[in-house]
């Protein structure tokens, strides 16, 4: 079975929709069997934040993200990251664990594919 790690920096609801576009990558390498880290870094954290304001319009990251853990997506949070945005754990989506460099390390060498959003 093949491993991919998904780095994502960016917050939800940009203009670049680049949070977005690594959950559906993240959904679709499910489908293909495959299996699926993301780890949440610099302002990607927010995509992990119970109660988002959802611009009219858009996909609910939220309720996608929680869709996707509970298909089996592992998520962690940069706990460095989670404290420069000053986000309590609480406030995470359930699933969500805090994280680190060394553990995204861990990841990055037991993947076949790294990708960054």
């Amino acid at each position: 079975m093949s491993t991919v790690t998904i780095v994502i920096q960016n917050a939800p609801y940009q203009s670049d929709n680049k949070a977005w576009h690594a959950l559906r990558f993240a959904g679709a390498a499910l489908t293909e069997d495959m299996t699926v880290q993301v780890h949440l870094l610099d302002d990607g954290v927010e995509v992990g934040r119970k109660n988002q304001s959802i611009p009219e319009g858009t996909v609910n990251l939220q309720e996608l993200l929680s869709e996707l853990i509970e298909c089996g997506l592992d998520v962690r949070a940069c706990g460095m990251a989670l404290d420069d945005c000053a986000i309590d754990e609480s406030t995470l989506l359930d699933g969500i664990e805090r994280g680190s460099m060394k553990a995204l390390a861990n990841w990055v060498k037991n993947s076949d594919q790294v990708i960054v959003f």
